[in-house]
């Protein structure tokens, strides 16, 4: 069995490359781990689904181990029953290095269920997190309850003034799926306001 010692990884829900990592992340040093060679086909599945992968196929228990298709190399961290909880990418120069050894890895064949499809999306890190914080805080206003609320954001972002709390509203929705730094940068801006 092929092990990598001392690398960087970065465990989030979602799979996201080296270069989308932020500071705020929780990136973890491991001295010690095991990398399994498995198939493109084998590799892709596990990298694109959420999958759960038979622990028995696995020719040690750990619940943190690296697999590579000999092009790319990804970090997994899974439960007691094999349900891949979270997926780190390695910093591309540690990447490189232990690619350099990919002839010497022995292939496997690791067992796994794909329970679901993970929707495939061109949007960056960045971008995904400020459609969902813009979401979520568009949902939490209460249109008749933070009417003057609505208006100031309205007026930050169109400079013009409204009156309609529900066509405000509905504009920022409609905003939100077209413009997104415009309305997050406004909103981000006002709650930095309210919070003098």
């Amino acid at each position: 069995m092929e092990y990598v010692y001392d690398i960087v990884l970065n465990f989030q829900d979602n799979y996201y490359d080296f270069y989308e990592w932020q500071k705020t992340d929780k990136i973890i040093n491991i001295k010690r781990l095991p990398i399994y060679k498995v198939s493109i086909k084998d590799y892709l599945n596990i990298k694109n689904n959420k999958v759960t992968i038979k622990r028995d196929s696995l020719p040690k228990a750990n619940k943190v181990f690296l697999i590579t298709s000999g092009i790319e190399i990804l970090g997994l961290f899974i439960d007691n029953h094999g349900k891949v909880l979270k997926k780190s990418s390695l910093i591309f120069e540690e990447s490189d290095d232990i690619l350099e050894d990919k002839d010497n890895f022995k292939q496997i064949k690791i067992v796994y269920h794909i329970d679901e499809p993970i929707k495939q999306n061109n949007k960056g890190r960045i971008e995904i997190e400020k459609i969902n914080y813009i979401n979520e805080y568009i949902k939490k206003l209460d249109y008749k309850k933070d009417e003057y609320l609505l208006k100031y954001i309205y007026y930050d972002i169109y400079n013009e003034e409204e009156d309609d709390a529900n066509k405000i509203y509905n504009h920022l929705r409609e905003l939100s799926k077209k413009n997104v730094s415009k309305i997050y940068q406004s909103i981000k801006r006002i709650n930095i306001e309210l919070k003098k």
